[in-house]
C-alpha cells in the first residue's frame, strides 16, 4: 500500500455531527494492509467489527471493505447477506492485487460493487470510498420515500375499507344495507347464470312491528331489530349467503347455489331461533312472541329474467304470507305472475 499524504482538499475534515455517521466494515485478512487501512479511514468513519450472527449487515454497516482471501473464505456469507440487504443497497469494495483481476471468477465479481487494486492510492480509495456511500445513503433515502408511500397506499386501503363498510353496513343493527343488497344480488344472479345454478331471495317483515313500537317505545324497537339482525346473521352459515336490513322492519336473505328444500331448512330454523329468543309481544295477534313473515323466490338466473323478477317475486310471497295470518313461509320457485304460490 502507497503512504502517499493525503492532500488536504480530497476528504476535508466533517464536522463533528458527520464523524461517525458512515459505518465500514474492513474485511481485511492482511493484518499490514488492514492497520494502514484503518489508519487512514478511521480519521472519517466509523470502523465497525462483524455484529452478532442475528444483526444484518445492512443495520450495521454503509460500507464493506474486503480482501480477497475474506471474498474466498467468507464468499457465502457475503452472498447472503448482499441478498438479505436488498433492496437496499449495501455496497461491496473489493482490495486486490492487479495480477488477480483476470483470476475472479463470475460469482465472484457479482459480490461486489467496486474493485480497487493493490497498491491503493489514498486519493482514489478515500474517493471510491465517498462514492459508495453517496449511493448507500440515496438508496436509504429512496427506501424510506416508498416505505412512506406504502404506509399511505395501506392507509388509503384501510380508509377505503372503512368507507365501503360503512356504505354498505346498516348503522343501527350492523349487518349489511339495502345497497348491499343490490350489489350482491346483480353480482350473484350474473354468477348464477353464467354457471346455471339456482338462486334464492327472502324478504322477511317483522309481524305487527308498529303496534310492538307502539307498546313498547323505539328505543325497545330498535333492540328487537338488532335482535332479529343477530338471528339471521348468526344462523346463515355458508360464506355466500347474504342477510340484510332492507328498511324499516323488513330484512332480506340472499342464498345462492341452494334448492327450495335447503332454503326452507334454514328458514325453520331461523324461525326456531327467534321463537327460542322469546321477545315478548303483547300486540302480536299470532303469538305472544316476537315473529317473522317470510316470502322466497327462487330461480335459475336466465337472460329472459332480471333480478329484480325474483324479488318482485319474493315480495309477492311474503305479500301473501301476511294475507293468510302471517308468522309462516310463502314460496315460489317461478317468476312468472300466474305462478303458485305455496305456504308453508
Amino acid at each position: 500500500m502507497s503512504h502517499d499524504v493525503l492532500p488536504d482538499l480530497v476528504k476535508p475534515s466533517p464536522e463533528p455531527d458527520d464523524r461517525w455517521q458512515s459505518r465500514i466494515f474492513l474485511g481485511i485478512d492482511h493484518q499490514q494492509n488492514r492497520q494502514l487501512l484503518a489508519a487512514l479511514l478511521s480519521r472519517f468513519y466509523s470502523l465497525q467489527d462483524l455484529p452478532a450472527a442475528a444483526i444484518k449487515w445492512t443495520q450495521a454497516f454503509d460500507l464493506c471493505i474486503f480482501d480477497a482471501a475474506f471474498l474466498g473464505r467468507c464468499a457465502e456469507q457475503i452472498a447472503e447477506q448482499r441478498a438479505a440487504a436488498s433492496p437496499v443497497f449495501l455496497p461491496f469494495l473489493l482490495l486486490i492485487k492487479r495480477p488477480h483481476l483476470a483470476r475472479m471468477t463470475a460469482s465472484q465479481r457479482q459480490q461486489v460493487d467496486d474493485v480497487i487494486t493493490i497498491p491503493v492510492d489514498q486519493t482514489e480509495l478515500l474517493l471510491r470510498v465517498e462514492s459508495l456511500l453517496h449511493a448507500r445513503q440515496q438508496s436509504l433515502q429512496l427506501s424510506a420515500l416508498l416505505a412512506q408511500e406504502r404506509l399511505k397506499e395501506q392507509q388509503l386501503e384501510t380508509d377505503n375499507q372503512i368507507l365501503q363498510q360503512i356504505a354498505t353496513q346498516d348503522g343501527l343493527t350492523g349487518i349489511s344495507n339495502r345497497r348491499a343488497f343490490d350489489e350482491k344480488l346483480a353480482y350473484e344472479w350474473k354468477l348464477g347464470r353464467r354457471e346455471q345454478t339456482p338462486l334464492v331471495v327472502v324478504l322477511c317483515d317483522v309481524d305487527y312491528f308498529k303496534a310492538y313500537n307502539d307498546t313498547y317505545g323505539h328505543i325497545t324497537g330498535d333492540r328487537c331489530l338488532r335482535e332479529i339482525a343477530g338471528v339471521l346473521d348468526k344462523e346463515i352459515r355458508r360464506p355466500a349467503d347474504l342477510a340484510s336490513r332492507y328498511g324499516g322492519e323488513e330484512f332480506t336473505l340472499i342464498l345462492p347455489k341452494i334448492d327450495l328444500e335447503g332454503a326452507l331448512h334454514l328458514l325453520n330454523r331461523i324461525r326456531s331461533t327467534l321463537r327460542a329468543c322469546a321477545i315478548a309481544h303483547s300486540q302480536s295477534a299470532v303469538g305472544p312472541y316476537v315473529s317473522l313473515s317470510f316470502g322466497l323466490a327462487s330461480t335459475v338466473p336466465n337472460w329472459q329474467l332480471q333480478p329484480e323478477d325474483l324479488l318482485r317475486a319474493a315480495d309477492a310471497a311474503l305479500y301473501q304470507a301476511k294475507a293468510e295470518g302471517r308468522d309462516r313461509v310463502v314460496m315460489t320457485s317461478a317468476l312468472a305472475p300466474t305462478s303458485p304460490l305455496t305456504q308453508i
